[in-house]
């Protein structure tokens, strides 16, 4: 086989040039990895954010349906922990689960004949959410409250996300607003 003199050439050629990355080239590499890391960094954080935002928001709901159920239905209605929709249970962290239910006789416990209005299911990540005031929120049927206080959240993973908190007036006044570093 033959081959020109300019088929050779350029093999020669492409050979030259095949033997890696420039110093260019591999600083650039360098420097939007630089940029990518810093953008996600701060990403796993805005998420943690939006999270607690979102439980937050389920939080405040439920105050509010608990609320404006006492004023529609004339009667006492409670939010409690609880693991399974049927029974309230006693402790500090109401992440594993909670109801809104109708308590006419105000004996802080879901009797036989008693509506459950909600159950919200727990969260289902890594999140502290406690209420400051005994084991549950009760609503009259003026609509305020036997006993006021305030449910914090916070995350467990990022310590540097800023609590939220809804508070509950005497009043029965619902406000969201954030408190200070999750510690």
């Amino acid at each position: 086989m033959f081959f020109s003199r300019a088929d050779n050439h350029q093999s020669v050629r492409r050979q030259r040039f095949n033997h890696g990355f420039t110093l260019i080239e591999l600083m650039m590499t360098v420097v939007l990895l630089g940029i990518l890391v810093n953008m996600v960094m701060p990403l796993g954080k805005l998420a943690e954010s939006f999270k607690l935002d979102y439980f937050n928001q389920r939080i405040y709901s439920s105050a509010v349906l608990a609320r404006s159920e006492a004023i529609k239905r004339s009667s006492t209605v409670s939010i409690c922990r609880s693991t399974n929709g049927t029974s309230c249970q006693n402790g500090s962290d109401w992440s594993d689960g909670w109801v809104v239910f109708v308590n006419p006789n105000g004996n802080n416990s879901i009797d036989a004949g008693e509506d459950v209005i909600r159950f919200y299911a727990p969260f289902g990540g890594p999140v502290r959410f406690g209420w400051d005031n005994g084991q549950l929120l009760t609503f009259i049927s003026r609509g305020s409250v036997v006993n006021q206080g305030t449910f914090t959240l916070c995350s467990t993973l990022n310590q540097g996300v800023t609590e939220r908190q809804v508070t509950v007036s005497g009043s029965g006044l619902i406000r969201k607003r954030e408190g200070g570093s999750c510690t």
